[in-house]
């Protein structure tokens, strides 16, 4: 096994869901390979720690609120494009039918083929074609619109809260507001996933973070989620570092916010991230999954001036009684 694969694995097999052949040989690999080992290592200590924490039962309101707000965004999402729809078609289609028994596939596949046939027969024998809808002017948009492909640009105006977002539809279009406006801030929102337009990305999570570091119009769970996730996933290391600073005043309030910072501090590939990790984590270094990872960088972590300064936030922390 490649320590690429390996580390794919790590996760599956800390939380008992790869199959005992996997195990096997990321054990095997460990065993000899320094590096993936102490990754190994240091999932095992934060799922340690995780579990000490007591686990709360959400809500029946939570749970409804949680569906609610799920289905709007995905209604907010854009229609996917041809080559979207051909590729989820052909690749859903391929998917059902290695998951079909035998018997069962044959059947689909002739029911398939005799629904069309008489769906192109009697569509062509009785066709009538439909009168045009008239077209009802829409009203002034309120809130992003499925039909928002994506957001091209973003400017704020200086020395004033007025931001313009630019974004696409049908054409391009343009809202224009303050940045505290729910409609500017859904489609910042938006923009902070736009993987065809890096510098829009950037941008939108520049503003974000902004705000919440100034702590304005960060209380909701969105715009952290946001920040969140460019942390975790973008690849260009200063829009992580970003996204980072945002998160910073939250660390104490919000356990995601603690748990984000800790992963960063652990996983990132930069050392300016790291250490700022570290550095937010000082408000907060008493808790005990903060003092279990810092005690796995201060004794495993390759570099070693995470190690040192993990040590001397580890020395700062007063016993407990």
């Amino acid at each position: 096994m490649k320590c690429n694969l390996a580390q794919q694995h790590i996760v599956q097999y800390v939380y008992g869901e790869l199959p005992d052949e996997g195990c096997h040989e990321l054990e095997q690999h460990a065993s000899g390979c320094e590096r993936c080992r102490n990754e190994l290592q240091a999932y095992e200590a934060l799922r340690r720690a995780m579990l000490a924490i007591p686990i709360e039962e959400p809500s029946a309101s939570f749970l409804a609120e949680s569906r609610i707000r799920l289905e709007n965004a995905l209604d907010q999402l854009p229609p996917p494009g041809l080559w979207g729809r051909l590729e989820t078609g052909v690749f859903g289609f391929f998917a059902h039918l290695r998951a079909a028994p035998g018997a069962a596939l044959a059947l689909a596949i002739l029911g398939v083929g005799i629904g069309a046939g008489a769906g192109r027969y009697w569509n062509g024998k009785f066709h009538v074609p439909m009168p045009p809808v008239a077209q009802i002017p829409s009203p002034a948009l309120a809130t992003p619109s499925p039909s928002v492909v994506n957001v091209s640009g973003i400017v704020q105006h200086p020395n004033t809260k007025m931001v313009e977002v630019h974004f696409n539809q049908m054409v391009p279009a343009t809202v224009e507001g303050p940045i505290d406006d729910p409609e500017v801030q859904k489609l910042l929102l938006m923009a902070t996933s736009n993987p065809v337009n890096p510098s829009v990305q950037s941008d939108s999570v520049s503003l974000l973070a902004s705000q919440c570091k100034a702590e304005r119009f960060c209380d909701g769970d969105s715009v952290r989620t946001a920040l969140m996730v460019a942390l975790r996933y973008d690849r260009d290391p200063a829009v992580r570092l970003t996204a980072l600073e945002g998160l910073a005043p939250y660390v104490v309030q919000d356990v995601r916010v603690r748990d984000a910072a800790l992963e960063s501090l652990m996983h990132d590939p930069s050392p300016s991230i790291r250490n700022r990790a570290l550095q937010m984590l000082e408000p907060v270094q008493a808790d005990s999954s903060v003092r279990m990872v810092l005690h796995t960088v201060s004794t495993q972590d390759g570099n070693p001036d995470m190690r040192l300064a993990s040590t001397k936030l580890l020395a700062a922390i007063p016993p407990t009684e």
